[in-house]
């Protein structure tokens, strides 16, 4: 199965104007959060997907798990690691870099400010991008960029094409989680900044687990995005990264794949960057969701997992697990 894998899909690609070859299949390490109440082991799925070619990994400051990447990626020096971090100038940076390199035991190759929103909300954080830009010219770092969940935080990239390297974004057929418009605005937005020599990394591609009812359709849409260097798969399992990356080969599917991922239990998980706003609870028609003490609480026994919730959230805060 894993050369049949490697020969049909995996193959490395230049990350824009970076000197990276990457993976065009990356491993998003969110599901490995410290704060998820699922506590699995990484080290298993990190081999299975380096031995399959993937050699692209995704992490970022605040899932505080980067011990057990960096001892699931130990002697894998090919390897390149994406963190994100919420710096706003030179002393964030340098600290969110020590304590990635000092917990991972590595270098941090690929380094994002987390969640731009907006041009505005870049040149707020310009002391910290254009230090990210000293260091990556002294050789500190690879390559630099930002992830967003919004068309307006795409575009902001235009803006800074001087400094910017790579463009982390949500995008998935259903335009679950743009906050700022839809999946053709998305579209049309990374189609410019690829144009210009931007790598780009899509996310998200199955809305937070509120897509894989329809992850057909789902990988069937990503596979026809040519503007996008390469996708953040977030699995939890061998199982499932297996069956995501056979749908993008168009290899046959093993049918316990296919049964063990429309078997697995799902539940809705509130991130805890929730603001306790509201408008999900409101949305809710099951009465599943809860204000408690300005943050949402679920009830468990009411939820049927429509995803009605996710699609109103404004900062993406509730995704299926």
């Amino acid at each position: 199965m894993a050369e049949a894998i490697e020969d049909s899909i995996i193959r490395k690609v230049r990350l824009g104007k970076s000197n990276l070859l990457v993976s065009n299949i990356a491993l998003g390490t969110l599901p490995f959060a410290s704060y998820r109440t699922s506590k699995k082991d990484l080290s298993e799925l990190i081999l299975y997907a380096y031995s399959i070619g993937i050699n692209l990994f995704d992490t970022a400051e605040i899932y505080d798990n980067y011990e057990l990447l960096g001892r699931s990626l130990n002697g894998f020096d090919n390897a390149f690691v994406i963190t994100k971090s919420y710096a706003v100038n030179e002393r964030d940076v340098d600290r969110s870099l020590l304590k990635a390199k000092r917990l991972m035991n590595r270098d941090v190759d690929i380094f994002m400010l987390h969640e731009q929103e907006s041009i505005l909300t870049i040149k707020g954080h310009m002391k910290a991008l254009e230090y990210m830009h000293k260091l990556k010219e002294r050789g500190d770092l690879k390559a630099i960029g930002i992830s967003t969940h919004r068309i307006s935080g795409v575009r902001g990239v235009l803006a800074f094409l001087e400094l910017i390297d790579v463009v982390m974004s949500i995008i998935n057929y259903a335009g679950l989680g743009i906050y700022d418009g839809d999946r053709e605005g998305m579209e049309s937005a990374l189609l410019d900044c690829y144009n210009a020599n931007i790598g780009v990394i899509g996310m998200k591609v199955f809305g937070g687990g509120h897509l894989t009812r329809s992850i057909d359709r789902a990988i069937r849409y990503i596979k026809d995005l040519d503007f996008i260097h390469t996708f953040l798969l977030g699995v939890e399992t061998i199982d499932e990264l297996k069956l995501d990356v056979s749908l993008l080969c168009g290899l046959q599917v093993e049918e316990t794949l296919l049964e063990k991922s429309k078997k697995k239990t799902r539940r809705i998980e509130i991130e805890p960057w929730c603001t306790g706003c509201g408008i999900c609870v409101d949305r809710c028609g099951q009465g599943a969701l809860k204000l408690v003490n300005g943050k949402v609480e679920i009830l468990f026994d009411k939820c049927v997992l429509c995803s009605y919730c996710a699609q109103v959230c404004p900062d993406f805060s509730i995704k299926v697990v």
